[in-house]
């Protein structure tokens, strides 16, 4: 193919598409097949076709009976001939005369003779199973396939059927010996003719036709349209086990050793029927089959678990595309979902065309949709016999439907936001199905005798239909749906807010949401509960706690509410719990992704996970919750490795978070458990579980990981990166030439330019997009910031910034250039985006008001720290500048708590971090600022400033004492706190802090010697002298006297009289002032 001709938008999905090898695929572009005599046209010429693509007319009998309500409603004129005008020439049989030959050209029409059929007590007893087993249940509802009975050998194989799909055994059903009648022979095996190469679609609806018209079992009609049934659900579930729950097929568990063992998917992936295409003679293509599971080198999130070659999977997937939409390429075994999307459609719509999906007229709302000559419906009196049994099945309709949104879910479109462009082929195929399903179970139909089996059966079909709105990204998302299955289950939903706490240390209740849920009627604890208590304790396994990721972690599990009636909740069943879920994705659709949306999804997801119940909707409660998480700082590290064990669950193999044999055999969830309310639920693929895990990885720094799952993915622009960051820049840049040598694209050349720290590659990158490329603007502010040239580096930042502004590390970028460079302004606006686009960010917010200090707005600053102190309350250089901030601002009784809070750290620092002790200065302005409050408060006789005032003074003696205790003793310390004491009038602790100090002093080697210090032991003598004085006794004097002596001697000694020559006078003058009061005290 020409490289050439690739269009310019096309993105690495279209390159990868272009590279494939389709050797052997079928694109449907040629569908003229058996166009001989016995088609039937309708009236009115050529052109004119019928307007409907539903099976025959419908009847009052039966639920079955599923009709759509919008332009769906069958046209006797279009859909069914009258008898007498048709001749039995006009109409091909089936017949055991019938060559293979015969009875594909009779497959060619699509218009059949209206026939009605009459029900057995067989048939009647197979249908009443078919509904009970096939539709809807809650949990407290089992299935009981042994109503069939063991006498009757026509139903003998059904039971096994049903016990299999039951069970899980979903491998097995498509072993069994019913789906090798259906699958395992090639439909131009007889004679070996290829009428117009059908598609393995159409070769699946031949035999499926081919199965049920074949006389030997003629009586087993209605049994062997279930037994299709069946068929098609095993595979869908199959498809869905493998890409979307687990567990997987690989035998990763337990390898056998030194013995062949066949893969668990040997003979059915493909059938027999297609054996030819998937073999290894068909794939001319490089890669080799995957290899064994139990090879030496295992990948533990291998998505390519299955023996099949790379031919067979394009050819598959060609047959899946859809509107031009090619599926995901690394999806596991998708023959599965083919199967299941060719047998179910057949059942639900015997009429629909055979065509694949990427034609316009395939849409069952398009006139032109049925009745071309050329297409291989069903026809004669095997179709219709086919088709009047078919509608009497009461789940094919549904089930089509959940397979119709797994082929949707399957399909990577890039057009996320237009709502109306989405698959629309696929879309007018669901919005028919779900038309029926609702026209059939949820306008107030009588299904079972049971009531409660009718209204859960209605709620979760409109669940299904709301979720399916959701997948096509339909205007509302499901909205009106979510609110109408709520209605029906009459589940109670109240939004409201209580005070409660989140932190393990926190003092105060905040408000916080919360989402009350009350039933109708309350489950009430049942005989059985105690059985399901071991299930669903290993469910809550899956959960990640705070405590299992950080023994110091703040968050609490829930959040504890202050109102103990707010932490008791009633019991929900399973679909209630799937509605919250619903309810919560409703508010992520209608709600920009902030903190409040954050918030309120929150109270949802935690009132869902106060329940397991069920394996899916516990951990899909879990990952939204995580994702929530991924955003908050406290919660980050936990939420990684939730999404990590979530993903590690789809697989048998030992992991990190799945360590034991234990934890993969005995404490995780059979298949059949995993997949009974997936439909309900949105659960990623795993595709895109492990496309987010990457991401996060990435963002973290785990970027090796991250490659390798990328490369898995094959998402190749994600590979680069991540080569280029961990470092591996010969691996990345030649993948990077490869990419480029198919395509130039700005992304590619800006991580050439990052590879090769070349700017003109960014340049030429911005040259690309016309200067819209971000990243390549950001590479080229990090190349000149990396080289210094700070004003080239601020503009491209700039310029990246316009182009996409929600990025919260460039800005912090920017505001760190910006306060380098002095310019405030444009630091300030920075750090403010930071902090309006990561709430959390501590150190945006301490920047912010560390430029508001600059400023000299210290009111502005207030806030700002303790923002940053709410986010990191372990940053010592916040609480200084805290406490400078509140000085400034006159909080003295803050600034005390501050003092405190630093002192805590100082106490338990290590010895790296080498906090400062506590400035002289702050603790003198607390101290001053503190007795002047108290002393204007006296003066104006506020009583309340007066009381306000006392309670400071008593935190500042205590600051005081706590620093005299907990420090290493200053004299400066003993000083302040000797004039605090002399201002309480405390007179004896003001002499044992003169005292001390002395002693402090004397302390100091060479005080004698520095200038300021004699000066401060000068004045220190004198305020003693004056205590000792005021005391007047004699004891009190001569001790006085020795000091100044002690004082004198040392200063005479160590400088000369011109030196000390003030300090020794004014000593010498305190002596005989204290001989004069000996003295007087001697009379």
């Amino acid at each position: 193919m020409n490289m050439n001709s690739v269009d310019s938008d096309s993105d690495d999905s279209d390159v990868a598409f272009i590279s494939m090898d389709f050797s052997g695929v079928d694109f449907g572009g040629d569908d003229d097949v058996c166009e001989e005599a016995g088609d039937i046209k309708a009236s009115g010429g050529d052109d004119e076709l019928p307007k409907e693509a539903d099976a025959v007319d419908s009847n009052e009998d039966g639920p079955g009976n599923i009709e759509s309500s919008k332009n769906v409603a069958p046209s006797s004129e279009a859909n069914t001939l009258d008898k007498t005008n048709a001749s039995a020439e006009s109409l091909p049989i089936f017949s055991a005369s019938s060559n293979n030959s015969e009875r594909i050209k009779a497959l060619s029409s699509i218009i059949f003779a209206d026939l009605s059929v009459d029900l057995s007590e067989v048939d009647e007893k197979v249908l009443a199973i078919e509904k009970d087993q096939l539709l809807p249940r809650s949990e407290k509802e089992t299935a009981d396939a042994s109503k069939l009975g063991e006498d009757n050998i026509e139903v003998k194989e059904l039971k096994t059927l049903f016990m299999l799909l039951e069970n899980g055994k979903y491998a097995d059903v498509l072993r069994s010996d019913t789906a090798l009648k259906v699958l395992g022979n090639d439909p131009n095996g007889d004679n070996g003719q290829s009428f117009g190469e059908p598609t393995m679609m159409e070769q699946i609806k031949r035999n499926s036709l081919g199965y049920f018209s074949d006389e030997t079992h003629s009586k087993r009609e209605m049994i062997k349209c279930i037994e299709l049934e069946i068929i098609g659900i095993a595979s869908l579930n199959l498809f869905l086990q493998l890409n979307y729950t687990g567990p997987s097929m690989d035998r990763g568990l337990k390898p056998e050793e030194g013995e062949e063992v066949q893969h668990p998917l040997d003979g059915i992936n493909p059938h027999e029927m297609f054996h030819a295409l998937a073999s290894s003679e068909n794939d001319k293509s490089s890669t080799k089959p995957v290899v064994s599971i139990s090879e030496e080198k295992e990948e533990i999130h291998s998505l390519k678990e299955t023996y099949t070659t790379d031919a067979f999977h394009n050819a598959v997937l060609s047959e899946l595309a859809v509107d031009g939409e090619w599926p995901f390429q690394v999806c596991i075994a998708p023959y599965f979902l083919l199967l299941a999307r060719a047998i179910l459609s057949i059942l639900a719509e015997p009429t629909r065309p055979f065509r694949n999906w990427s034609e316009k007229k395939n849409s069952l709302k398009n006139d032109d949709a049925v009745a071309d000559a050329a297409t291989v419906g069903i026809s004669s009196v095997g179709g219709a016999t086919f088709a009047a049994r078919a509608k009497f099945l009461s789940g094919a309709s549904h089930w089509n439907a959940r397979a119709i949104v797994a082929h949707r879910r399957l399909i990577s479109t890039k057009r996320d936001d237009d709502d109306e462009q989405a698959c629309p082929s696929l879309w007018n195929e669901a919005d028919a199905m779900f038309s029926r399903c609702l026209a059939a179970f949820c306008d107030n139909q009588v299904i079972f005798d049971d009531e409660h089996r009718n209204a859960h059966v209605a709620s979760e079909i409109m669940l299904e239909w709301g979720l399916a709105q959701h997948h096509f990204r339909k205007l509302g998302r499901g909205k009106v749906s979510f609110s109408k299955a709520l209605e029906i289950s009459k589940l109670e939903v109240e939004v409201t807010g209580a005070e409660g706490k989140r932190t393990k240390f926190q003092q105060s209740a905040t408000a916080q949401y919360l989402v009350r849920a009350k039933p109708s009627s309350q489950n009430a604890p049942d005989a059985e509960e105690n059985d399901l208590s071991k299930k669903n304790a290993n469910v809550e396994k899956q959960m990640i706690t705070h405590d299992e990721v950080s023994s110091d972690a703040l968050l609490l599990e829930k959040i504890k509410f202050e109102d103990q009636d707010d932490n008791v909740h009633y019991n929900l069943s399973i679909l209630e719990q799937s509605i919250l879920l619903a309810l919560c994705l409703d508010v992520k659709n209608d709600n920009p992704m902030d903190g409040l949306t954050g918030e309120q999804m929150g109270a949802y997801l935690a009132r869902v996970l106060n329940q397991h119940d069920d394996w899916m909707v516990y951990a899909t409660g879990l990952l939204e919750r995580a994702w929530l998480e991924c955003e908050r700082t406290h919660g980050r590290e936990r939420a990684i490795l939730q999404i990590q064990a979530l993903a590690d669950q789809h697989t048998n193999r030992l992991t990190v978070t799945q360590s034991t044999f234990k934890s993969v055999e005995e404490d995780s969830a059979p298949a059949q458990d995993r997949l009974r309310n997936l439909h309900g639920i949105v659960y990623p693929p795993r595709w895109d579980m492990l496309r987010d895990l990457a991401e996060r990885y990435a963002k973290l720094g785990i970027v090796t990981s991250a490659a390798e799952i990328f490369e898995e993915l094959e998402l190749w622009d994600e590979v680069v990166e991540c080569y280029r960051v961990a470092g591996k820049s010969s691996k990345a840049e030649e993948v990077v030439r490869a990419r480029l040598a198919e395509k130039e694209t700005p992304r590619m050349y800006a991580a050439l330019g990052d590879l090769t720290s070349d700017p003109k590659h960014f340049e030429r990158s911005l040259e690309l997009s016309n200067g819209k490329f971000y990243d390549a603007h950001v590479a080229l502010g990090k190349f000149y910031f990396d080289k210094g040239d700070l004003r080239r580096a601020l503009k491209h930042f700039l310029e990246g910034l316009d182009i996409k502004p929600l990025m919260p590390q460039v800005w912090f970028r920017v505001g760190t250039i910006s306060m380098q460079l002095s310019e405030w302004d444009t630091a300030l606006r920075a750090f403010t985006e930071v902090v309006q686009q990561e709430p959390e960010e501590g150190d945006a917010w301490a920047n912010v008001a560390a430029i508001q200090m600059h400023r000299k707005n210290p009111a502005e600053a207030y806030p700002a720290l303790m923002e940053s102190l709410k986010q990191n309350r372990n940053n010592w250089r916040v609480w200084v500048s805290k406490l400078y901030i509140c000085i400034d601002l006159k909080k003295y009784d803050e600034a005390i708590q501050t003092c405190t809070e630093l002192l805590n750290l100082i106490a338990r620092q290590k010895s790296s971090d080498s906090i400062p002790a506590l400035e002289e200065k702050c603790i003198r302005a607390i101290v001053g600022g503190s007795l002047q409050n108290y002393h204007d408060a006296r003066t104006a006789s506020d009583e309340a400033a007066l009381d306000s005032s006392k309670r400071t003074l008593a935190r500042v003696r205590q600051l005081l004492d706590k620093l005299k205790s907990s420090t290493k003793s200053e004299a400066w310390l003993y000083e302040v706190s000797a004039y605090f004491n002399e201002e309480m009038g405390w007179r004896e602790d003001v002499f044992d802090d003169l005292m001390k100090e002395y002693r402090t002093l004397q302390s100091v080697k060479g005080w004698e010697e520095d200038p300021v210090k004699v000066s401060q032991m000068t004045n220190l003598v004198k305020d003693i002298f004056s205590h000792r004085k005021t005391e007047g006794t004699k004891e009190s004097l001569v001790k006085c006297k020795f000091l100044i002596n002690g004082v004198v001697k040392k200063l005479r000694s160590a400088s000369s009289e011109s030196e000390a020559q003030t300090e020794v006078a004014e000593l010498d003058a305190l002596l005989s002032d204290l001989e004069e009061a000996m003295a007087s005290a001697a009379k």
